[in-house]
This record gives structure tokens, sequence and C-alpha cells, in this order.
């Protein structure tokens, strides 16, 4: 039959433990919280999305006698309609040199020519700076600068 030796009283002692936690541990609740999916147990707090002020895209249009142009901004392709005002500055990006095949000890920083609204055209890439936060379905009004990349 069964022999009570001091193996065999462990083994019980072990079994009954782990029944006697596992009653504790249901009836405070704590393998409800533990059976909760992954996503309700890490509640991502809600952050508030930071204000954009500026942007970068692709010129699809140009009306110099508006003082405008429109620029796509190709990973969302939203079209934003940018009103230049009279403090906005423009300025063209160009390298002193081919790129592709830079002189030895050449650096890499752009020269910056001041342009006007006339200089812009369709397909220039460009990056646009604004005073305030710009929203989706909005004019980009008055922007501190307009700089148009190599």
């Amino acid at each position: 039959m069964f022999a009570l030796n001091n193996k065999n009283i462990i083994i019980i002692g072990v079994v009954g433990a782990v029944i006697v936690g596992g009653i504790y541990f249901y009836s405070s609740g704590g393998l409800k919280q533990s059976l909760k999916t992954k996503a309700e147990k890490e509640e991502v707090p809600q952050v508030q999305p930071r204000a954009v002020s500026s942007i970068a895209g692709r010129v699809t249009a140009v009306n110099a006698r508006e003082n405008s142009f429109v620029l796509l901004q190709p990973k969302e392709e939203t079209r934003f309609t940018v009103k230049v005002g009279q403090n906005t500055e423009f300025i063209r990006l160009s390298f002193p040199f081919d790129v592709s095949n830079p002189p030895a000890g050449a650096t890499f920083t752009p020269k910056r020519e001041i342009i006007t609204i006339e200089d812009l055209k369709e397909n220039d890439q460009v990056f646009v700076r604004a005073s305030s936060p710009i929203k989706t379905e909005q004019d980009i009004v008055d922007p501190l600068e307009v700089q148009v990349l190599p």
C-alpha cells in the first residue's frame, strides 16, 4: 500500500502548498489580472501630438501673382497652400560642387542664395518653416522661411 516516509510527506506538503497558494491567488483577484490580454495590461497613455511648425515636400503649383504655391507632402499625399508674406525669407540651398563627385576636403555645407517666389518652380523640393502650428486642410500663412532644397 502507501507508506508514509519522508519523501512522500515532502511531496504531499508541496502539493498542498501549491493548492493553498492557488486558492489564495484566485480569491485575491490575482488570477483575473494575470489573464487580462496584453493590450489591457499595457494601457498606453494618450500622447497629445506635438505641434508641427515645419514641413517638407514638392511644389506642385506656383502662383507668383498671389504670392502662393501648393506643396505636396508625399508621405500622406496631403496638399498645403502656402501663402507667402512680406517677412517670408526665400532661400535656395545649393552645393558649390558636384555632389556625386566632391573635391577632396569639401564640406557639404550648402550655399544660401536669397531668391523670390518668381524663382520657385514646379517640382522643386522645399522646406517650409512656419511661425504657428501647421494643420491638415489649412493654409500655411506667412511662413518664416521657405528653403528650396538642392
